[in-house]
């Protein structure tokens, strides 16, 4: 169905070893393993993900983004968000992972905040 489609883009970053993913459309069941898939083959030492035109995410992609987070995590890696709607976020709240993740408003306040903590050493 043409509504269950995801767009995936990868762009460098800022910063060498940095990738920005764009995803346009939904992040569900249909598309979500994909997305994994495309991070696993990039496999960079930070990552901005821009939702900002994502509608839709289920539980699916969810667990995606959390196992993905868990795997950065692990190899000392980062991951960010970047242009979580409203709606996609009262989702990450209701399941109460908001926590877990760093809302940025955009692409560049994520990748400022990258630059910054290799300059602060954190």
């Amino acid at each position: 169905m043409a509504d269950d489609r995801l767009q995936i883009s990868v762009i460098e970053g800022s910063r060498p070893g940095e990738k920005v993913i764009v995803l346009v459309g939904v992040l569900n069941a249909e598309t979500a393993f994909r997305f994994r898939d495309v991070v696993r083959e990039h496999s960079p030492s930070a990552l901005v993900i821009d939702m900002s035109r994502l509608r839709y995410v289920d539980s699916s992609g969810l667990g995606v983004l959390i196992g993905l987070y868990v795997s950065f995590e692990q190899g000392c890696k980062r991951l960010l968000l970047a242009g979580v709607n409203d709606r996609i976020w009262d989702l990450f709240r209701m399941c109460k992972i908001e926590g877990v993740f760093t809302r940025y408003a955009t692409v560049a306040d994520a990748e400022r905040t990258v630059a910054e903590s290799l300059v602060s050493g954190a």
